[in-house]
């Protein structure tokens, strides 16, 4: 491979892009389908030639899914238990009302020392948080914003409310009634409209018309919050989150301890650092279709197992809401108009900028983008139409493929490495950053490669098994401890026991599931009598509505047994067929897509129930009523928060 002079400017690599008019770029758009078809090739070589070659490549991918799985699962289950300690110890942290409107809360003594004197005070993080939404209804708006109102030091928040401008008058008038209602909670309420038309301009010269979207929309977004807002500083933290998330109250106070922490070691690590909590898709559990709660049990076992990987020296990337420095965001320019995986997309953006100012400036490789993890989950919904069952199923699908195009980041991976590997002198590049580069790379392409290949090799492989008589040639009938040879190769494949591969991680699938939905929504909501831990999150228990007859004896009005009734249920007999299509099937569109079309996709944005009185959400409104009327502070008894007509009226 060659390197590049050091002499001449290195390639600011971190900006490449998929939709770049060179040969590097095509061919790692073309990667992901040409992946798959030289599996499916090998796959009927194998049919029709050597059994032996299809167990192996069966065999591989199996044991590759299951070790990533298994190892996911067992750090989700013990990531569950340090959260419910985490939110026991944020819940008894929760601060007291303030002794008058006019006297904010105090903070603890955990800001960074040694800061400089003068000017606005420099001694805490200032939070920016951006609220990205297109067509969103207002209630659910109105309840993430009152969500923000409990968050301790709320009266200091930024908050940016990034709508589209195409979303016309109807938009800009939900977005000025919610600021009149809301500015007087906040430090500044900033309303930014996202224009369409605007070109995404790439390294080589080339442009593509910005993808109407998230990323095009924070991207706009925080261009306009680095222009407008005043006194900016290192301490000065961004958070994206979408329409629907309910942050725990504590968790900017999280971040401001992990910040001074960072800050006060002086390596700098508190620049390059983002912040992600475990999301959850489940305020609105009880009335998910299958198909939305399938996905949910997917998504929050990879999401939550990574975070809690983080725990114990994994790697992970954002998802959906995180934080990061807003210097970091801004000088790395974290967001492209022409991508869909915004979230990933910025992770991988930043690190590989970080890398590019470091080499750069001949520092040493230690300190890299990384995530730290939030132990206080974050709770979203997940898709649930308003025309009705049916109509959420269709919605799901387009809403899968959405995020199955996030393969894309996947070939930006790619071709970001290729540049930077071809920019750097070849002393910049040692085995502990090859290292680091691998897992970078590697996240995205077990994600969203090796798992479609893996499920279409075993339907081979069953197919295979069905057409010679329930039998692979060369592998015995049943399992014998004396066998030898091809037997282990046989057993790894699923020759004999065809549902070896999916049933232990099925099983490792139900118990964190059962342990996230009891833990995080079922057992906080239990606590919404204690006047300190009232709160909008702690109400948000899934809606879940348990079974009143009197048949079920001891498990009668038992939230723990429908969750446990219905996570059962849903993982064993829905969760195989509904990912086949919702999961394999779009994932194989998307390699088509990025192959032909790059991220040139129609972004759908996806329905989220905007019923008010489900589950916990009356008790949500009764909360923010209370919130709104006494200036964010917290509830003395839920007596004092009955009824929804307190809620803030929007002019």
């Amino acid at each position: 491979m060659k390197l590049s002079d050091q002499k001449n400017p290195i390639r600011q690599f971190y900006r490449v892009n998929i939709h770049e008019e060179r040969a590097a770029a095509y061919i790692v758009r073309f990667i992901p389908f040409g992946l798959l078809l030289v599996t499916v090739c090998f796959l009927a070589l194998g049919v029709y030639r050597s059994s032996s070659l299809l167990l192996w490549i069966t065999a591989t991918l199996n044991v590759a899914m299951w070790l990533w799985i298994v190892s996911v699962a067992v750090t989700c289950i013990l990531g569950v238990r340090v959260a419910q300690d985490e939110i026991s110890k944020a819940d008894g942290q929760m601060c007291p009302e303030p002794t008058s409107d006019n006297q904010p809360e105090k903070q603890p003594e955990t800001e960074p020392k040694g800061t400089p004197e003068g000017g606005r005070s420099q001694d805490k993080v200032r939070h920016i948080i951006a609220i990205p939404n297109y067509k969103e209804d207002k209630d659910i708006l109105q309840v993430t914003l009152n969500s923000l109102i409990e968050a301790r030091g709320s009266k200091d928040f930024i908050v940016v409310l990034a709508m589209e401008d195409r979303e016309g008058l109807q938009g800009s008038q939900k977005a000025k009634e919610l600021q009149a209602a809301f500015k007087d909670h906040f430090a500044e309420i900033i309303l930014c409209f996202h224009p369409e038309g605007i070109k995404e301009m790439h390294l080589d010269g080339s442009w593509d018309p910005e993808v109407k979207g998230k990323a095009s929309n924070v991207k706009f977004a925080v261009k306009k919050v680095c222009e407008d807002i005043q006194e900016r500083s290192e301490y000065d933290v961004l958070t994206i989150i979408d329409a629907d998330v309910i942050l725990h109250p504590m968790y900017f106070h999280r971040i401001n301890e992990s910040f001074a922490k960072l800050k006060d070691e002086g390596n700098e690590e508190h620049t390059c650092t983002f912040w992600q909590a475990p999301q959850l898709p489940w305020r609105n559990l009880d009335e998910s279709p299958a198909v939305s709660r399938v996905w949910g049990y997917i998504s929050s076992l990879w999401e939550f197992g990574g975070v809690s990987g983080l725990l114990c020296g994994g790697h992970h990337m954002v998802f959906s809401g995180y934080s990061l420095p807003l210097n970091l965001a801004e000088q790395a320019q974290c967001w492209d108009g022409d991508i869909i995986a915004e979230d990933h997309h910025a992770f991988l953006k930043a690190w590989f900028y970080f890398v590019f100012e470091s080499r750069k400036k001949e520092a040493s490789s230690n300190a890299l983008v990384r995530v730290r993890p939030v132990m206080l989950p974050a709770k979203s919904t997940s898709v649930v139409s308003p025309d009705g069952y049916w109509a959420t199923w269709y919605e799901r699908w387009n809403q899968a493929k959405r995020h199955a195009q996030g393969v894309a980041e996947f070939s930006f991976a790619l071709l970001a490495a290729w540049d930077m590997l071809c920019s750097l002198p070849a002393t910049s590049v040692g085995p502990g950053f090859l290292w680091q580069l691998f897992r970078v790379v590697l996240k995205p392409f077990m994600m969203h490669i090796v798992a479609t290949l893996q499920a279409v090799s075993l339907a081979v492989l069953t197919c295979y098994w069905f057409a010679s008589g329930r039998q692979i040639p060369g592998c015995p009938e049943q399992l014998m401890l004396t066998s030898t040879g091809d037997t282990l190769l046989c057993g790894l494949a699923g020759a004999w026991v065809l549902t070896w591969p999916i049933v232990i991680p099925f099983c490792f699938l139900l118990v964190a599931n059962i342990l996230m939905i009891s833990i995080c929504f079922v057992m906080p909501n239990a606590e919404k009598e204690k006047p300190k831990v009232a709160s909008i999150w702690h109400s948000e228990d899934g809606g879940v509505k348990p079974w009143e007859s009197w048949m079920l004896g001891p498990f009668q009005g038992s939230q723990h047994f429908k969750v446990l009734c219905i996570v059962v249920f849903e993982v064993l007999v829905c969760l195989g067929p509904i990912m086949a299509v919702y999961g394999v099937g779009v994932e194989i569109l998307a390699y088509w897509n990025v192959m032909v079309r790059g991220n040139h996709f129609e972004y759908i944005s996806a329905p989220k129930a905007s019923k008010m009185d489900y589950g916990s959400m009356a008790i949500a409104q009764e909360a923010i009523s209370k919130k709104a009327h006494t200036g964010g502070k917290q509830l003395a008894s839920e007596e004092n928060a009955t009824s929804p007509e307190k809620t803030p009226e929007i002019p």
